[in-house]
Formats: structure tokens, sequence, C-alpha cells
């Protein structure tokens, strides 16, 4: 893999995410949705995106963690959470999308190591 294009996809992978994050629109979640799923899948279905599904994932639960602390501020507070609780909801969202593709990374190396015990 190029280690340029490798990172020009992370970088892409950060601004999708990013865009998701602050997103309401279900048109435009949806496109955004759909391109960082085909950026993250760009580099096929190998143990080496796994780093990367791995770290989009533990960012993505310190997100949804430290969002659920500004939730439960705002309502001891008093104050609305309704625009919180749906960056919430995005934040949740882009999560699941991190988990199913480790697990099609996953199902995918346990097919090529099967197939490839199979030939031997």
């Amino acid at each position: 893999m190029d280690t340029t294009a490798q990172f020009v996809s992370d970088l892409n992978v950060a601004r999708f995410v990013d865009q998701l994050q602050w997103q309401n629109d279900p048109a435009t979640r949806a496109v955004l949705q759909r391109l960082l799923l085909e950026e993250v899948c760009k580099f096929g279905f190998n143990l080496d995106q796994l780093s990367m599904v791995d770290r989009q994932i533990s960012e993505a639960r310190e997100r949804i963690r430290a969002q659920k602390n500004i939730i439960e501020r705002l309502k001891i507070k008093g104050h609305d959470t309704t625009r919180a609780e749906s960056l919430l909801g995005n934040l949740v969202g882009i999560q699941t999308i991190f988990e199913q593709h480790r697990r099609v990374i996953l199902d995918s190396a346990n097919r090529d190591s099967r197939h490839n015990s199979n030939l031997s």
C-alpha cells in the first residue's frame, strides 16, 4: 500500500467523520456515510486496515463518552439537551459504521485463512 495514498485516505476519513458529527440533514448524512464507507474500503479488507478501524472505534468511544458527560451536565443545569443528544446520535452512527467495517475485515481475514489452509 502506498504511504501517500494511505495518508490521503486517512485525512479523508477524518474529514468525513468530522462532517458526519455535525450534519443533521438525512440526505447529506447518507451521502457522507457512503463516501466514508467507500474511503475505508478503498484499500480492501485486510488486517492492515484493522488498526485504522480499531483507532477510529476507540476515538468514537471517547467522543461518545465525552458527549454523554456533556449531556449529563446540561441536564443537571436544566438546559435543553436536544442538540447535544442529536450529536450523540451522530457519534453513535459513526461508531456503528466502523464496527461494521471491522466485522467485514475480520470475516474477510477468516475466509482468507480458511481458503489458504484448504490449499495446503
